[in-house]
């Protein structure tokens, strides 16, 4: 990850404003790019838009019907759909940063809201939601991803051991997320500058924004 966190401090023009979009699937090591970013870049505003995803019990009551290898199937919408993100809230804040005003993010109980600081050159936004974002906002993207399994295992360590989820139920669970990840949210890697697979917790840098020059 160091090499990664290089490439991307080495274009980070000082004194200048400069907006960092980190997204990717759950498990995939955004938080943890994001807090090893901030911890070389110093004093930046870091932004977390987790709250920026549709309520889950809103989620659990809409229906999805999508087809894989010619099965069709029919699960709840999962946060790998673009519907199930408030984009226009979302955009409108980032077009706050880029403009140099700040703002309070949004207080949930599982997140305390910070101040983003228009004073802080640096700003990194992260989650899900990034993903489906017009990314011209952004001086530099990044996007993680891994291979089912180990996005399986990490899901695992986490939900099992912190949150008590039964094995068989994230297994379901997960399969139907992996299968919605697949069709509706993978696909938009291609419009960030640097893509990185992590599967097994070895970092591939696949795609860098030196490829795009």
């Amino acid at each position: 990850m160091e090499r990664l966190i290089d490439e991307i401090e080495q274009r980070v023009r000082p004194g200048q404003r400069t907006l960092i979009a980190i997204s990717g699937h759950g498990a995939a090591g955004k938080s943890t790019l994001a807090e090893r970013l901030r911890e070389r870049l110093g004093d930046v505003n870091l932004f977390h838009t987790d709250p920026y995803i549709t309520d889950s019990q809103l989620r659990k009551q809409t229906l999805l019907t999508y087809e894989h290898d010619g099965i069709p199937h029919h699960y709840k919408m999962t946060a790998c759909h673009p519907s199930a993100h408030h984009l226009l809230s979302l955009e409108r804040d980032v077009r706050m940063i880029r403009e140099g005003i700040g703002f309070y993010t949004i207080d949930v109980p599982y997140l305390e809201r910070t101040w983003i600081d228009p004073e802080k050159p640096i700003t990194i936004v992260e989650g899900m939601s990034v993903a489906f974002l017009d990314l011209t906002s952004f001086d530099q993207s990044i996007y993680l991803y891994t291979d089912g399994e180990t996005e399986f295992r990490r899901r695992a360590n986490r939900d099992i051991q912190e949150r008590g989820m039964e094995l068989d139920y994230l297994r379901a669970s997960h399969d139907e997320r992996r299968l919605q990840y697949e069709l509706f949210m993978h696909p938009y890697r291609h419009h960030f500058q640097t893509i990185v697979n992590t599967s097994g917790d070895i970092i591939q840098i696949e795609k860098t924004a030196h490829e795009e020059r």
